[in-house]
């Protein structure tokens, strides 16, 4: 629901279809994370997914409750992760790979994920 709600807000604020298909996915990433690791798979959780058309651009601000996320920009080595059959870690990076920005903030117990992808010019 949140790739497809994703997909056409980007597509009605002007991202062509593989903008937006990335987009989506890196929403979903990002509420991934937060089901898996910040609510440890519980399904009676809230998530609140603001949209804002920006100048140029789409911002997405994604808010929950428990677990603060864990971010470091400690370089992924993807070789050393096959080795040691360790699987995840990488929905942070893919989504400051596809996003222009990606920021985290925690105020009185809520945490916010702020994404923003600004259109390519030509």
């Amino acid at each position: 629901m949140v790739v497809e709600l994703t997909r056409h807000i980007t597509t009605l604020f002007n991202f062509n279809a593989a903008e937006a298909q990335k987009i989506s996915l890196a929403i979903d990433e990002a509420v991934t994370n937060v089901i898996k690791h910040s609510y440890g798979n519980a399904t009676d959780q809230n998530i609140t997914i603001e949209f804002f058309l920006a100048t140029g651009g789409i911002k997405i601000r994604i808010f929950y409750r428990g677990l603060p996320p864990d971010i470091s920009d400690e370089e992924i080595n993807v070789n050393k992760m096959i080795k040691k059959k360790k699987k995840g870690g990488l929905g942070v990076k893919l989504m400051k790979t596809i996003m222009d920005s990606v920021s985290y903030e925690t105020v009185d117990g809520e945490n916010c994920c702020e994404m923003i992808k600004w259109q390519k010019t030509i």
